[in-house]
């Protein structure tokens, strides 16, 4: 499945922070260069088993099965990156420090079009005596593991920096009633870049998250289902020929994926392109 090209969306929504090994993008007449690096890194344990999370249904229903692309940054171990179909390991110990991130991707779509899964060493590590110590990969893990990496972007070695970030805390926010129902029902709505840049300058507090403010985009389309990126979002369905999408503030360009092709949406200007 490939998609047509257009010069006026030429620039996509947010895509994944893997400086500095993907110098380019493909979606939406973007090339993604992949450059699999540090592989064979090894940390003196491992290997690590991975468990990815179950694919909303709606995914599954149009897309089918995924191939995963894993990221991992290890203390002590470096970058890498490796590629599977639903089964892989790490060469790392359950007990290192390193987010992982792994973004599912089909034919015809590549790796960031998606949001990530993803979590954090050694907070979602399951050690086992006799086997294979194993990660549990999850869809919030995917949001941990990215703020933890804007972090690190951010950061210069202080206590600001990801590994000094209490995780456990942070997830705890996403069932705290203070935090807005908007940013607990998807937290990809929040600009996780932003939150970075004011929590290595001024600290974190949980009054920065925030959902982005939308505007609502009508558009006659397929009733659907449309699917959204991020796996937090509901399916959209419409029954009397138009869709009303919610289009977020300060990205360029997002996208909704049907039967009958890719929506792609920048502000006002939206534009359908079949499946090819």
């Amino acid at each position: 499945m490939c998609q047509k090209k257009d010069k006026k969306f030429q620039k996509t929504q947010a895509k994944p922070p893997l400086r500095p090994l993907i110098v380019g993008m493909k979606h939406y007449g973007f090339v993604l260069c992949l450059f699999l690096a540090g592989c064979a890194l090894q940390d003196g344990g491992g290997p690590l088993v991975l468990e990815f999370p179950p694919l909303p249904a709606a995914w599954t229903d149009l897309l089918g099965p995924p191939r995963w692309l894993v990221r991992y940054h290890a203390e002590g171990a470096g970058e890498g990156y490796v590629e599977s179909d639903g089964a892989a390991e790490l060469p790392l110990s359950p007990s290192v420090v390193s987010p992982v991130l792994a973004w599912p991707y089909w034919p015809g779509l590549e790796p960031g079009d998606f949001r990530p899964a993803g979590g954090i060493l050694p907070f979602d590590a399951h050690p086992s005596a006799g086997a294979s110590d194993r990660m549990v990969l999850s869809w919030q893990g995917g949001v941990d593991a990215w703020f933890y990496l804007a972090l690190d972007a951010l950061g210069s070695g202080d206590l600001r920096q990801g590994r000094n970030f209490n995780w456990p805390n942070f997830r705890a926010l996403f069932s705290d009633p203070a935090v807005p129902q908007e940013v607990r029902n998807d937290p990809w709505r929040v600009d996780w870049e932003a939150v970075a840049a004011q929590t290595v300058g001024s600290g974190f507090r949980k009054q920065l998250l925030k959902a982005g403010e939308t505007s609502r985009l009508r558009i006659p389309v397929y009733p659907g289902p449309w699917i959204a990126p991020s796996p937090f979002a509901p399916p959209l369905l419409f029954n009397d020929g138009t869709g009303v999408f919610e289009v977020q503030d300060g990205f360029e360009v997002q996208a909704w994926y049907s039967a009958v092709g890719i929506l792609h949406c920048a502000g006002t200007s939206w534009l359908l392109l079949p499946w090819e």
